[in-house]
């Protein structure tokens, strides 16, 4: 069994907390310099803010509070077409998790303390704390083991896995694309039903890893 936090909905942040929350939307807020990643063949096109994830001590496994800040090559805004069929690939430099403090990353970075992040139908930007049922997933089957499983089992264990969530393992829907070395899951997120704008292509999803040291992590992006 696997720990994971399942987001059961979406609350808009009306004031800005004491310290900084699990959030969606909005603005970073940083712990240490801020370091803004720069999207990849893009013309030095600032990645979008999606959201950062307060890990504290234990949650995953982590022997330290620490904060992991989700970026996205994003629209700005309805009329900005920027999504293309390689944006989700892993290690395509357009995608970016930080960690602070004592993270490390790959990816080019700015110090800018703020930029581009969602918005909603509406085009407003509004910042959306998720709310959290803790529990447990089943331990991660490959898909070579799961084309085995009958019918009913294969439904029980999707049934398990599925939706928004942070920890646990993750549902892909074309294949299993976990990345090569000793990484974690981090944050499973789908791009419907939400109350901001999260476009990640044709009924897409997001999976976020973070190394099992805590200090690198990275984006995929699968298309269902």
């Amino acid at each position: 069994m696997v720990k994971k936090y399942q987001i059961t909905s979406f609350e808009r942040l009306e004031e800005k907390p004491a310290k900084p929350v699990t959030k969606f939307g909005g603005q970073p807020d940083w712990l240490e310099e801020p370091l803004w990643p720069v999207s990849e063949e893009f013309e030095d096109r600032l990645m979008s803010f999606v959201g950062q994830i307060v890990l504290d001590k234990g949650m995953l496994g982590n022997d330290k509070d620490i904060i992991a800040y989700v970026f996205l090559t994003h629209p700005e805004n309805e009329d900005d077409d920027v999504f293309d069929l390689h944006m989700g690939e892993w290690g395509s430099g357009k995608h970016a998790v930080i960690i602070q403090p004592d993270g490390e990353h790959t990816c080019e970075t700015k110090n800018v303390k703020e930029g581009p992040c969602l918005f909603d139908e509406d085009g407003n930007h509004y910042e959306y704390i998720p709310i959290l049922e803790e529990g447990h997933d089943p331990d991660f089957i490959n898909q070579k083991d799961f084309l085995k499983m009958k019918d009913p089992e294969q439904n029980k264990y999707v049934d398990q896995i599925y939706g928004n969530k942070i920890g646990g393992v993750p549902l892909f829907f074309k294949g299993d694309e976990w990345p090569e070395g000793d990484w974690k899951f981090l944050l499973q997120m789908s791009g419907w039903k939400l109350p901001f704008v999260l476009d990640l292509g044709n009924k897409g999803q997001l999976y976020a890893f973070i190394t099992s040291d805590f200090k690198q992590g990275g984006v995929l992006i699968q298309q269902g």
